[in-house]
């Protein structure tokens, strides 16, 4: 003889006998593997003549047709074991997804008693949260109001600004004194540079070509070319000599752009 089968379907039918629902059926051939549409119609019984479970879905929940795909009777399972698991004070053993697909009946059935119980509970809850006030609103608060300063007539000038131009007027006569001083000092130094011939026009670009002709000379050859008038030692000496007024020139010339540079920032101030 085989294994007699366990009634774990009886509980069930008891827990729900109390609450004469309108249906569906609670039959040992639907518990024995229960399918989520007779689950989800045991919950929509329950809210049509309690109001028990109905707060804790969205609308298309509550809508068992809408409720189409594996992921949704996933969702709405999840919501509604957690629900009554917190009635009750405790984590209901159930898998929901073994639910969906029928392979844990037993546990699904244990789930269907821990329903039918926590009905009354839920009414509770959904009654208490009901009456539960609202969070007060904070009132706005009195607008700040600024003291009106009063201003000074169109053209005059107040005090605050008066100093402060005044100021102005000083430190800019002391930076047009210190820059005066400085665009002296540079053009004594360009004074002392007495065969850089100030007093005519030369560029940097004639005396660096005296350079090179100077440079020219030396290497044509003798028979060639006409010889220096000046020795030999004496030309390299002179050749140095104008490399160090090239260098000379281009120091003062970064001098003197700076000293521009700062002109024109004191004029535009």
């Amino acid at each position: 003889m085989g294994d007699a089968e366990v009634d774990f379907w009886t509980p069930t039918i008891e827990a729900f006998r109390p609450l004469q629902l309108d249906g569906p059926e609670l039959t040992p051939k639907l518990l024995k593997r229960p399918p989520f549409r007779f689950i989800a119609d045991i919950v929509t019984a329950i809210n049509a003549r309690f109001a028990a479970y109905d707060h804790i879905f969205t609308p298309d929940q509550l809508d068992v047709t809408k409720i189409d795909s594996k992921e949704k009777k996933i969702e709405y399972l999840t919501t509604l074991v957690k629900y009554v698991g917190s009635l009750l004070g405790g984590k209901i053993d159930v898998n929901v997804k073994r639910i969906v697909s029928g392979s844990e009946p037993e546990k699904t059935n244990v789930f269907l008693q821990r329903l039918a119980l926590a009905v009354g509970y839920a009414q509770q809850d959904k009654a208490r949260k009901a009456q539960a006030p609202a969070p007060a609103t904070p009132e706005p608060s009195d607008p700040i109001t600024t003291p009106k300063v009063s201003t000074p007539a169109t053209g005059s000038p107040s005090r605050s600004e008066m100093p402060r131009r005044a100021s102005n007027s000083v430190g800019n006569s002391l930076k047009k004194e210190a820059l005066m001083r400085e665009a002296t000092e540079f053009f004594s130094k360009v004074n002392d540079y007495g065969h850089l011939k100030l007093d005519q026009e030369q560029s940097v670009k004639e005396v660096g070509q005296s350079i090179v002709d100077m440079y020219n000379e030396l290497k044509q050859d003798t028979d060639t070319s006409e010889p220096s008038s000046l020795p030999l030692d004496a030309l390299e000496v002179a050749i140095k000599r104008q490399l160090d007024v090239v260098q000379q020139v281009s120091v003062l010339q970064d001098e003197n752009d700076t000293l521009l540079e700062k002109l024109e920032v004191l004029l535009s101030s």
